[in-house]
């Protein structure tokens, strides 16, 4: 911590952009719920266009680097790329001349590109201490940004995962494991378990006594929402009168729509878009399925046990550290639409089921999973990292010790 401010604790909180997904989500919930009375919070993008800034808390400063971004005017809640591609190389460069001109006491990314700046924050201000994340865990090929963020993980003085699999996961390229700590995401669990408002079904074109199987994400290739709609074909054939209820946007919209156009299940899917009132969405369903083919702790599906939702899911990573076979969920093979489709027929059919696997879910959700929980967990992590710092730079100032393995690292740029 800087001279003459002891008690306070510095902490920049760096994303490319505030847009409506779970790791931002998570951000600002954490932003906001730190002790204000200890931390002198500032959240740092990278993109000027933030759809979730106006959520911080006036206590919490918000900066940006101020690169224009592109969005989509199908989804415009996140950015999809910066307008000059030079501003990848030049974005970067300016904030690590702020953090070598401001030496906050701790920068935290969340994200792989932000995980790579901050990393690279810590060998301009060497003082400053790093923390990066891992929000999910990545099967298969990945792009080149991910590799890069796996592989250059052990640079950071401190590494949170949201799940138990992205600690296993991060451990695989070198991370030690005293400097890696797992932080469960956390929800507002207050927001959620209530009885759906008057004509919520309505306004979204549903019939009010239909049996609605809903889902929360992006609409992106990996959150299965194509194989689910190759899935509704099926269960349709035994719940004639069910409807699937899609919240969320993404770049797979259109083609989702033109896939339930194809199978003739146009007029049981209903495609709601980005809401403000997921809560109201949620208290709207009798099944949540979520077909994720990998995640990490993934809020959506936190959320739906919140809200005591009986839930279909995958058992990929933090899905599987979320629920349990047959006691608060069901789970079935990402990629086996068949399998999917059974698992909702189950649930559908027999509401005593349904009843005792939403109960589980919701009992499950409130074990450790609400905010004040995550904040907790974030600031034991800030303690260990400043204390390991503080501890570092007393044994050398007293004894000439040298600087730890990692502080080595940064010097000779290894």
């Amino acid at each position: 911590m800087k001279p003459g401010r002891e008690d306070r604790v510095d902490l920049w909180l760096f994303v490319t952009a505030l847009s409506v997904g779970g790791a931002e989500r998570t951000l600002v919930d954490l932003a906001n719920g730190l002790d204000h009375d200890r931390y002198d919070v500032t959240v740092w993008t990278i993109f000027e266009q933030n759809p979730l800034a106006d959520r911080l808390d006036d206590r919490v400063t918000l900066r940006t680097l101020g690169v224009e971004g592109v969005t989509s005017e199908t989804h415009a809640f996140a950015v999809e790329g910066a307008a000059n591609p030079r501003e990848y190389v030049t974005a970067p460069l300016r904030f690590l001349r702020i953090v070598r001109r401001e030496r906050p006491d701790i920068i935290q990314s969340f994200l792989t590109y932000d995980n790579l700046i901050a990393r690279a924050a810590g060998v301009v201000a060497p003082d400053t201490k790093v923390i990066t994340g891992v929000r999910l865990v990545p099967t298969g090929e990945h792009d080149l940004a991910q590799r890069l963020d796996n592989l250059t993980t052990r640079f950071a003085d401190h590494v949170v995962s949201n799940s138990q699999s992205g600690k296993r996961f991060v451990q695989r390229y070198w991370t030690p494991e005293d400097r890696v700590s797992v932080v469960n995401n956390g929800r507002d669990l207050s927001r959620f378990g209530h009885d759906p408002p008057a004509g919520s079904r309505a306004s979204l074109d549903i019939p009010e006594d239909a049996p609605v199987v809903g889902t929360v994400g992006r609409l992106i290739d990996r959150k299965g929402h194509d194989e689910l709609l190759d899935a509704w074909t099926t269960v349709r054939e035994d719940v004639p009168d069910a409807h699937l209820l899609i919240v969320g946007d993404g770049p797979e919209r259109s083609a989702l729509e033109a896939q339930a156009a194809q199978l003739d299940i146009e007029t049981s899917v209903h495609f709601a878009g980005i809401r403000d009132d997921v809560p109201d969405c949620l208290a709207a369903m009798d099944v949540f399925v979520f077909p994720s083919h990998y995640e990490g702790l993934p809020g959506a599906l936190l959320e739906a046990m919140a809200a005591g939702l009986p839930c279909v899911a995958t058992p990929v990573d933090g899905n599987s550290e979320l629920l349990e076979a047959y006691e608060s969920g069901l789970f079935f093979d990402p990629g086996d639409s068949e399998a999917m489709a059974s698992a909702l027929r189950l649930v559908l059919t027999h509401p005593d089921l349904a009843d005792d696997l939403g109960a589980a879910a919701h009992e499950r959700a409130r074990e450790g999973f609400d905010v004040t929980s995550m904040v907790a967990g974030f600031e034991a992590v800030y303690d260990r990292v400043l204390e390991v710092g503080e501890r570092t730079a007393r044994d050398v100032d007293e004894d000439g010790s040298q600087p730890d393995e990692l502080s080595r690292d940064r010097e000779n740029g290894r």
